[in-house]
Parts: structure tokens; C-alpha cells; sequence
């Protein structure tokens, strides 16, 4: 068996329904308790340092504080999931390319398709570097041989390739959705389809781009005593990156458990 043909049986084991569909499941579940328990368990973060309050707080923490040890007594929990969910998204990844360039042999379509999945794959990678070099760790590089830019640190650097890259892919997916209507009517199976277009492109061209900005140019903010009481909620940056999350889960979240479902219980009945 040469290279083409093992090349071949490896896309076709990772594209194949049962494997895209425990991915999407898996991923699903490992993201969103992660998530959730890596929050709780930040309850327990005691005072300290000086102007840090006990406690986690979504208003005034950022998402990577949840891998400080500073500020969580277990950072593995978000750091674990951030990995393991960028893992269980490479099959969605292509399977979801997949599905946009149906059996249609148009250059847009494919061109489009494959711009996705590679947005995809490089937000993945940033994911999953976002959990390999934590605060904690990203602290430490930067200690030892340095930031590689001026003021731009190594966690920064791949939490941003995730964010930008994962912006980019939701506002590919939800163009393609109105393009194409032929992916949610024919390949998907959707009936409601306005509905979910105008949902998508609702949160991928608009709220997505706004949190992103405001999130972006924000000052960075350290917690101080004052923080509470002076300054007004749209310049609190923690804030706008958990949006930027939210929204950032919520379409990839809806495309691989409610469409992309849809599609592999379609596939496994027709076999």
C-alpha cells in the first residue's frame, strides 16, 4: 500500500459518521464541563494576590486566568480542555468541509471550503497551544528566553491565533450557508433555514467582530480597588472576551451538534 493510499484510508477513517459524530459529541461535552468546573473550582482561589478578590469572576477574570495558578487551585481543568477539544475538532473540521463542498465540482465552492478548513486547523492549533502554554507556563517562557515581539507574549500570541482564526472560519461558514442554500436544504436535510442563516450570519458578521474589537482595544486591566466602582462596564476587557467566547462557541457549537448531526444520522440511515 503506497503513501496516496494510506493518505486516503486514514481521511476516510477520519471523516467517517460514527467517528465525526462521537467527535462532535465528545468535543461538546469536554468543552462546555471544563468550562463550567474549571469556573467552580476557581471558587475555591483564595485572596491574593493583594488587589485579587477570592473567587472567579467572568466580569473581572480573564478565561486564561482559569489556567493560573494564582488565581484556581487546579488550572489543568481548562488547560486539559482546551486540548482535548481542539483534538475532537479535527474530524468535525473536515467533515464540515466536507458538506460545504458537496458533490459540486465549483472552484468558489471548493476554494471556500478549503479556506475553512484551514482556518479551522489553525484555530485548533491555537487552541491547543493555548492550553499547552498556559499563563503559567507562557510566564515562564517569557522569563527564560523571552517574549519573540516587543510586549506580545507567548500565550497571547497563540490565545489570539485562536480567537482571530476561529472569528474568520465562523464568518466563512455562515457566508457559505447563504451563498449555497443547497448546503443546509439538500446536504444537511434543514427545513427552518432563513432561521438558522440569519441567526449565524447575526453572530458571526456582527456580534462576533464587535466583541472582538472591543475586546482588542480595551486597555489591559489588572484588577485594583478601584476597578469595581470607576470604571464603566465597556472598558472592562475580561468582560468582552468571555462574549468573544461565548459567541465564538456558539456557532460551532450549532453547526457541529445541530447541523452536522443532522447530516451524519442522514449519512449512517442511507448506508
Amino acid at each position: 500500500m503506497g503513501v496516496k493510499d494510506k493518505v486516503n484510508n486514514f481521511y476516510k477513517l477520519l471523516t467517517h459518521p460514527k467517528v465525526v459524530k462521537f467527535s462532535c459529541i465528545s468535543a461538546t461535552i469536554v468543552w462546555i464541563s471544563s468550562v463550567v468546573l474549571a469556573i467552580l473550582i476557581g471558587q475555591l482561589d483564595p485572596a491574593g494576590p493583594p488587589s485579587d478578590p477570592a473567587g472567579f469572576n467572568i466580569l473581572i477574570n480573564y478565561i486564561s486566568d482559569l489556567g493560573n495558578l494564582d488565581l484556581t487551585p487546579m488550572p489543568i481543568i481548562i488547560d486539559f480542555g482546551m486540548m482535548q477539544t481542539s483534538i475532537l475538532m479535527v474530524p468535525v473540521s473536515f467533515y464540515l468541509r466536507k458538506v460545504l463542498i458537496g458533490d459540486r465540482s465549483k472552484k468558489l465552492r471548493k476554494l471556500l471550503g478549503n479556506l475553512t478548513l484551514l482556518c479551522m486547523l489553525i484555530a485548533m492549533c491555537g487552541l491547543f497551544l493555548t492550553g499547552v502554554i498556559s499563563e503559567d507556563v507562557g510566564g515562564k517562557l517569557d522569563s527564560i528566553i523571552g517574549p519573540p515581539f516587543p510586549n506580545y507574549f507567548w500565550h497571547d500570541i497563540v490565545a489570539d491565533f485562536a480567537f482571530i482564526f476561529f472569528m474568520v472560519s465562523g464568518i466563512l461558514v455562515a457566508s457559505q450557508f447563504i451563498i449555497f442554500p443547497d448546503i443546509l436544504e439538500q446536504q444537511i436535510g434543514m427545513k427552518q433555514t432563513i432561521t438558522i442563516r440569519v441567526l449565524l450570519a447575526i453572530n458571526s458578521w456582527i456580534l462576533t467582530p464587535i466583541f472582538f474589537t472591543f475586546f482588542y482595544t480595551v486597555p489591559y486591566l489588572w484588577y485594583t480597588d478601584a476597578f469595581w466602582t470607576f470604571l464603566p462596564l465597556w472598558q472592562w476587557a475580561p468582560f468582552w472576551e468571555w462574549l468573544l467566547m461565548f459567541s465564538l462557541s456558539a456557532w460551532i457549537l450549532l453547526v457541529s451538534n445541530l447541523l452536522l448531526i443532522k447530516s451524519l444520522n442522514r449519512e449512517m440511515t442511507n448506508k
